[in-house]
């Protein structure tokens, strides 16, 4: 790998230091009599280590995608603490240049849209917005989508799963494939919706990513999928309430498993890092789990398996949690990559 040119280190000086500056601030207002905070004061706390999963440079040609379950777009942008979440937002779309931000779990109404995409481009202004909102109920789920000017869109499609209307997922066809953006409905508390989501959306899903792929294009489908698949995306996963909990219970850890096998599909992460452990999206906040890596790996991207074939002109080229800027749990930003192999 030759060696950063000046330019570069100075240009991602601003983007790190503003990342460092707004999470230490967040990290500080955030509560410290929490279950980790305690068991780190009595000296009873064990740090789950993280397997390294260093980073690839950006590949010359491709494509960057990066989602991040932000738990209310109204709170980042006017709530507690908004200036420093904007900052690492702003921070985030400095250093990863994301040709798609898919931001999930926005919880607009759709009279409260235009007010929130002025805001949110005054901040981002080089992207267009493409909104799913949910009309079923209000202030709950919701999927937006910001598409880099300069990038070649064929179509969008808004909430094409499962006719719910919950604002799911955002669709976006590109000359060379599809990529789907997803907030998979959660079990939801003691398991109400359980039923529904094995029963009715996970097929729904897998069909429509097998139409997709039949078009010719390969397929990515990223998001927070609400699952953890394997037994190391659970940090606690021996402890007895974990297969009665949302996102681990058998039968949806089997439903990822068959979604996989559908395509075939691929966990981009794990086709890149098979082994690694303590690789967790997801930190619990009232526990504060994100001062011990505490969490759970809720957030995906699935692709077609021809995206990781050798020689593929579109390629798998990196995946990765970017734990940094979520400095008090939550949900991490999480992002794939694709490269282009330049015709010969």
């Amino acid at each position: 790998m030759p060696p950063k040119k000046k330019a570069d280190q100075q240009e991602e000086a601003p983007a790190a230091k503003k990342t460092a500056a707004a999470a230490s601030a967040i990290a500080a207002n955030a509560s410290k009599i929490t279950t980790s905070a305690k068991a780190i004061a009595a000296g009873k706390a064990d740090m789950i280590e993280r397997t390294p999963t260093p980073r690839k440079p950006r590949a010359e040609s491709g494509l960057v995608l990066v989602h991040w379950n932000v738990g209310g777009l109204n709170g980042l942008l006017n709530g507690k603490n908004a200036d420093e979440r904007k900052a690492l937002l702003s921070a985030l779309v400095e250093a990863e240049k994301p040709d798609v931000l898919a931001i999930s779990e926005h919880k607009l109404q759709q009279k409260n849209v235009a007010a929130a995409e002025a805001a949110l481009l005054g901040l981002l202004p080089d992207y267009t917005a493409h909104w799913a909102v949910c009309t079923a109920k209000n202030g709950y789920s919701g999927v937006v989508c910001l598409v880099r000017s300069g990038v070649e869109v064929s179509s969008v499609s808004l909430d094409a799963v499962e006719s719910i209307n919950e604002g799911r997922t955002v669709s976006i066809e590109f000359p060379d494939c599809h990529a789907v953006a997803a907030y998979v409905p959660n079990a939801g508390q003691d398991l109400k919706r359980l039923d529904y989501r094995i029963d009715t959306w996970e097929p729904a899903m897998r069909s429509y990513l097998q139409t997709l792929q039949a078009s010719g294009k390969p397929v990515v489908l990223f998001g927070d999928l609400n699952v953890a698949h394997l037994d190391a995306d659970i940090w606690n996963v021996t402890a007895k309430h974990v297969p009665k909990s949302a996102g681990c219970t058998p039968r949806e850890r089997a439903a990822f498993g068959a979604l996989l096998a559908s395509g075939p599909f691929v966990d981009c992460f794990r086709q890149l890092w098979p082994d690694a452990s303590g690789a967790f999206s997801y930190w619990s906040t009232r526990s504060g789990n994100q001062l011990l890596n505490r969490g759970l790996r809720l957030d995906y991207a699935v692709a077609s398996a021809s995206l990781a074939a050798p020689g593929a002109a579109l390629s798998l080229h990196d995946c990765a949690y970017l734990a940094e800027y979520a400095p008090n749990g939550d949900h991490a930003p999480s992002l794939v990559a694709l490269a282009r192999t330049a015709a010969a």
